[in-house]
């Protein structure tokens, strides 16, 4: 996937989470709801180099 930002350009691959649902928890209001359980290899996998305003920095994709 590629990024622009005020004229500045970013690929990333954004890593890929399995969720698994529960069963239904509950209703409100006549909706029934549930919750999602995700994997536990969803860690972020690499820092990458970001720039704003011309100041780098990293963040964990």
């Amino acid at each position: 996937m590629r990024l622009h930002f005020l004229g500045a350009e970013y690929s990333c691959q954004w890593p890929t989470v399995e969720a698994h649902e529960s069963e239904v928890m509950g209703k409100y209001r006549g909706v029934a709801w549930s919750t999602k359980h995700l994997s536990s290899n969803a860690a972020p996998t690499k820092p990458v180099t970001l720039r704003f305003m011309g100041r780098s920095y990293e963040a964990h994709v």
